[in-house]
């Protein structure tokens, strides 16, 4: 899996963000309106293979994936977006290493991810934090990131990218964003993450966009639960209700 470059920015030390979709598409949503906002342009890109053949009309061919390298040269910022996740985590450890390659070319002084959290908040989603190195505790806590204490895991690149850099001596951060679908776009938690990551990279950003997503999409989500309550009201009630439903 090699990385193909278009061009070569000319880059001091740049912070770097690296996101893959996950649950409530939180890293993708968040790194690609980061990207788009700071006009951020594309520079090198790594293509790899879905383990499927795909075919449409009796014609196959293999599924592409790429992952895409951004640069905002006027923030000194690098952003790594990728269409998807491997399959195998062998291929996740692999792409990795390419990704963490392209990060010490560039002299990557600091790598940050994004990831969910589910929860079931009730008021505005909280993001919390993991880091690396004790270096990056002091800049998530003087922006109001939670740090994580009792142990868990963070699956997927999000993850697995940031360990691979503290191999190699990047150190790194995931911030993560308190999600109550995981199947659902979840535009109020991302705009969360990039408050707390733009306030630490000191960039300026308006995420107004996110949270008119989100709005609209929390106003589908409770129509339909409605239209559901509305449905069950009309079904016979059984003499015989079940303890529980699976």
């Amino acid at each position: 899996m090699d990385i193909k470059y278009l061009s070569e920015p000319r880059l001091d030390h740049p912070d770097m963000i690296a996101a893959w979709p996950g649950m409530g598409y939180i890293a993708k949503i968040s790194a690609d309106y980061l990207r788009r906002r700071l006009s951020a342009r594309l520079f090198a890109e790594a293509t790899y293979f879905h383990n499927m053949l795909v075919y449409n009309n009796g014609v196959g061919d293999l599924s592409p994936v790429r992952h895409r390298f951004y640069a905002s040269v006027e923030r000194n910022l690098i952003i790594c977006v990728g269409d998807a996740q491997p399959s195998i985590p062998e291929e996740s450890v692999r792409l990795a290493e390419r990704v963490v390659d392209l990060a010490e070319k560039f002299g990557v002084r600091r790598m940050w991810t994004m990831a969910a959290y589910p929860t079931e908040y009730t008021d505005e989603p909280k993001v919390f934090g993991i880091y690396t190195d004790e270096s990056m505790r002091e800049a998530l806590e003087g922006n109001g990131v939670n740090i994580i204490k009792e142990e868990g895991v963070v699956n997927g690149l999000n993850g697995v990218v940031i360990g691979v850099a503290k191999r190699r001596g990047i150190p790194g951060a995931c911030l993560m964003g308190d999600i109550k679908y995981a199947n659902v776009p979840q535009h109020l938690s991302s705009r969360a993450v990039l408050i707390k990551l733009a306030a630490i990279l000191k960039l300026e950003l308006d995420t107004t966009l996110l949270e008119k997503r989100a709005r609209r999409l929390d106003a589908s989500i409770r129509k339909r639960l409605e239209s559901f309550e509305d449905e069950a009201d009309l079904l016979p009630i059984s003499d015989k209700r079940p303890d529980y439903i699976s």
